[in-house]
């Protein structure tokens, strides 16, 4: 754990201390003082009968073994109870009141008791690191003077009392890794002078409530493995005064809000695990305070955005398993990070060679597309390092055919075979002295439980009892990943075999208590040694606990896909004259991960299916894969497939239309829930992205724009007057409709608004419109809808490809601006050229193709649509400029 981490709880435990002695130091000269029995022996009286009575019970309740003193006279003699047990006293015009109880890891083992509601003086209790269990009383509602509640690191069950809300002036509320389930009660949004509020590690509930967003003085907020969901609500905008907020392992939705940036104080983020259909990183964030970001597994899309490197504090930085593409922006050069974690995106490039001296601790960029730079100088992320193993002048003699590992646990026979021992604590490792195989753990602990495991290994503490339990005594725990490397393996096929058990469960509970299992297992089988490319090291037998329990077991078949789908395993689909079956095509997009996430749409989602992604269905049987074959596979909402089912032509229109401009449709399936329509992929992604991402990889020269604009118009000829079937009428033109491929060729795709034009009836699909930007102004004026919607929304995709812009430029507080406007003006005084994109060159032949395209896209732009060109006249005066 990093010393930033380990530091919390530090943080905590001082600020309960820090607050004792501020409470001595603030009360002398006041109606309420501490006073020693030296000073005040004929002044200080008996503590209250009732307060005596309330203490008496709570000892005994929570079965307090050792002898207790006279506690009537205890705030006059001040007797030591233990050296981990901290009783103190106020007085009040005479009168003793037990003011703090600290009874922090000292073996409390019974419940807390109703009466603790006697000790009304109570500023501080501190229970935590014991086994107490049962429930929190509702009736500590009523010790309304409490600064500081930690019940931390017990068995309490139940749910929190909404009577918390009460506490007026409590300033810290840790109820961290206890069994707690329910909601989040919205009454703590009464708690106005909260600093601290601590709940990770519970079995919590529900969504967030908005109330939170009133804690104006809230400083730290860890809500970290519980089962909330939902969104984060707009109210929390309020929590200004935020320094940590860790909602990670939970099951909340996205995407991040906006309104994080605002949070200018904040300097550790952790976020995982967000239900979302994908989400880029916001053009701008002023994170400038932040030291620590975790935002893993959130189903982020686009680029790693270039102004991260403003944010000088940063020195943990976790964005692996996302969908991020291109490369590591040059500018985070600039930062000195002692973690980077870039796992399981889609990045490439060459890795710049700054990273090897920034990066100064601990990184993971495996399961990209990186190219390491040459020639090999450095050796600095794990992945790098274990090329150097079984190199191609190998013997054959010294090549491996089977591996079996102990996963952080000692040497052990099993069945014949010799599990080797796998007991370092570093965080990479490889096999001494045979060199066979390697493993890299990395990741952070964040906090909690775990949060102080320094060597990665857990022993077994619920003594279940399995067969060679003495091989599942310990295991390896890695907080993030953990990648086992077989070398030198002959080829041929593996059967690997992962084992497991669970040795680690709640204190002195059965498993009903144990806190929530969730991994994902990625098993690479390409057993080459790339000299260039991360991740291409072949992984096999990989032994990782014990035997899992059986129901334990057949949930993770079920969840890979692995049985009760029949239907996927014998139906079959058609790509480019290769049969393969559903199973196939749903392993190809890794179950339909949301790594494998390309685009997002209103009608669904859309996922490359990889090249030659193998897994084993089942022992002893062949692989799964699309051979040489990477397909875009798009998944139907069930409402698209309404829509398809109302208009009854959509998937006629896609199987009929076959032109080059056109995104080659393949084949589809609709059943039951399941609905999928399989096109070709478009390397190059959307012109959206080329035009407008900053840190897309792509760029478009003045021939490609050009070509791209005679694409995208030959495409939508063949739609309106070459289909061989009928006119059809795309209605939501637009960049992100237009996809690009490998050579930057354009082709039109998303067909899901698309009808079957009806010169009968012109106004039948009225009510279905695109994009609003690009929206033909015949729908506003609700006139007859024709072929040149399309010719409209053409002529804005025109302007922007030739001017770098986007139709509609939003900024905060200020008017919106469009680019059809602005073009309009500029027309009017004859000086559209200057809409031209100033990186195009400043050329004659380049300025005068470009006035051509202009005075086209102006003319595609009128607003009446019998005075806008056909798409045949736009192919034909952009064929003049090609040629």
């Amino acid at each position: 754990m990093d010393e930033r981490y380990a530091g919390h709880r530090v943080v905590l435990i001082s600020k309960t201390v820090f607050l004792v002695i501020l409470f001595l130091l603030c009360q002398l000269g006041s109606e309420f003082k501490f006073q020693s029995a030296a000073e005040n022996d004929t002044k200080v009286g008996d503590l209250p009968g009732h307060e005596v009575a309330g203490l008496t019970e709570m000892m005994s309740s929570l079965q307090w073994r050792a002898q207790l003193p006279k506690l009537s006279s205890y705030c006059r003699e001040t007797p030591k109870l233990s050296s981990n047990i901290t009783i103190t006293c106020l007085v009040d015009k005479g009168t003793p009141h037990i003011s703090g109880i600290i009874m922090e890891s000292v073996g409390l083992t019974g419940k807390i008791p109703e009466r603790v509601a006697a000790l009304t003086y109570l500023q501080i209790l501190d229970l935590s690191d014991n086994t107490i269990h049962g429930s929190i009383p509702y009736q500590i509602g009523y010790l309304v003077q409490l600064i500081t509640l930690d019940l931390s690191k017990n068995q309490l069950t139940g749910t929190i009392p909404t009577s918390l809300g009460n506490l007026r002036n409590l300033e810290m509320l840790d109820l961290s890794q206890n069994l707690l389930t329910g909601k989040i009660p919205p009454s703590l949004g009464r708690l106005s002078s909260l600093q601290t509020l601590s709940v990770p590690e519970n079995g919590l509930r529900g969504t967030l409530p908005p109330e939170l967003g009133k804690l104006s003085n809230l400083e730290e907020l860890w809500l970290t493995s519980n089962n909330l969901r939902g969104d984060l609500p707009k109210d929390y905008e309020n929590l200004k005064n935020l320094t940590i907020l860790e909602i990670a392992g939970n099951y909340l939705s996205g995407p991040i809000p906006r309104f994080i940036a605002k949070w200018d104080n904040l300097y550790s983020l952790h976020v995982s695990d967000l239900q979302t259909m994908g989400f880029s990183f916001p053009k701008s964030a002023n994170l400038s305070s932040i030291s620590s970001l975790t935002l893993r597994n959130c189903s982020i899309t686009g680029s790693i955005p270039p102004y991260i490197a403003n944010w000088n504090q940063l020195g943990y930085l976790d964005l692996s398993f996302n969908n991020l593409a291109g490369g590591i922006p040059n500018t985070l050069k600039k930062l000195f990070l002692s973690e980077l974690y870039l796992t399981g995106n889609m990045l490439n490039g060459t890795l710049p060679d700054w990273i090897y001296s920034n990066v100064r601790d601990k990184g993971d960029l495996a399961y990209n597309e990186f190219i390491f730079p040459e020639p090999e100088t450095h050796k600095t992320f794990p992945e790098e390092i274990v090329r150097k193993y079984c190199p191609d002048g190998q013997k054959k003699s010294q090549y491996n055919d089977n591996l079996h590992i102990n996963a952080g646990g000692d040497k052990h026979h099993r069945e014949g075979f010799w599990y080797e021992a796998d007991k370092s604590t570093s965080n990479f490792y490889v096999n001494e002295p045979a060199h066979n195989w390697a493993y890299s753990c990395n990741g952070h602990f964040y906090g909690g439980s775990m949060a102080d495991s320094r060597a990665f290994i857990q022993k077994v503490t619920c003594g279940a009892s399995v067969i060679d339990a003495s091989l599942y005594d310990e295991a390896r725990l890695c907080p993030n990943s953990l990648k086992y490397y077989g070398f030198c393996l002959r080829n041929g096929n593996y059967t690997v075999s992962l084992l497991f058990s669970e040795i680690v469960f709640a204190k002195n509970d059965d498993y009903s208590s144990s806190a929530k299992r969730v991994f994902d297992i990625y098993i690479q089988v390409d057993f080459g040694v790339s000299r260039s490319r991360l991740s291409k090291i072949g992984i096999v037998a990989i032994v990782l606990g014990a035997v899992l329990a059986l129901i334990l077991f057949l949930a993770l078949m079920w969840r890979l896909g692995w049985i009760g789908d029949r239907e996927l395993r014998v139906t079959t689909v058609n790509l480019r004259g290769k049969s393969y079956t559903l199973k196939q095509v749903k392993v190809a997009t890794r179950n339909f991960s949301p790594r494998n996430v390309i685009g997002t749409g209103r009608f669904g989602t859309v996922y490359k299916a990889l090249t030659k992604f193998r897994i084993l269905n089942q022992i002893n049987t062949p692989y799964a894969e699309l051979p040489d074959q990477t397909v875009a596979v798009k998944m139907l909402s069930s409402q698209s497939k309404q829509v398809i089912d109302q208009i009854g032509t959509e998937v006629y229109a896609l199987t009929t239309l076959k032109h080059e401009n056109i995104v080659e449709f393949l084949d589809g399936y609709s059943k039951k829930d399941l609905n999928l329509l399989i096109y070709e992929y478009m390397e190059k992604g959307s012109l959206e992205r080329a035009l407008f991402d900053a840190n897309s990889s792509t760029r478009l020269d003045w021939p490609a724009r050009v070509r791209i604009c005679h694409g995208i118009a030959k495409g939508l000829k063949y739609l309106h007057e070459d289909n061989p079937s009928r006119k059809i009428v795309h209605r939501n033109i637009k960049p992100s409709n237009i996809l690009l491929d490998g050579n930057l060729n354009a082709k039109v795709s998303d067909l899901g608004l698309a009808k079957l034009y009806d010169e009968e009836n012109p106004y039948k699909f009225i009510q279905e419109k695109g994009t609003v930007v690009y929206m033909a102004p015949e729908y506003a004026m609700r006139k007859a809808i024709t072929e040149k919607v399309d010719v409209f929304s053409f002529g804005i995709v025109l302007l922007e490809i030739i001017s770098g812009q986007t139709n509609a430029k939003y900024e905060a507080n200020q008017e919106t601006e469009f680019l059809l406007d602005t073009a309009i003006v500029l027309h009017s005084k004859g000086r559209l050229s200057e809409l031209v994109d100033k990186q195009m060159p400043n050329e004659h032949a380049v300025m005068k193709q470009a006035k051509i395209i202009l005075e086209l896209a102006m003319r595609c732009v009128d607003q009446s649509p019998t005075l806008r060109p056909t798409m045949s006249e736009a192919v034909s005066a952009l064929e003049r400029i090609s040629n």
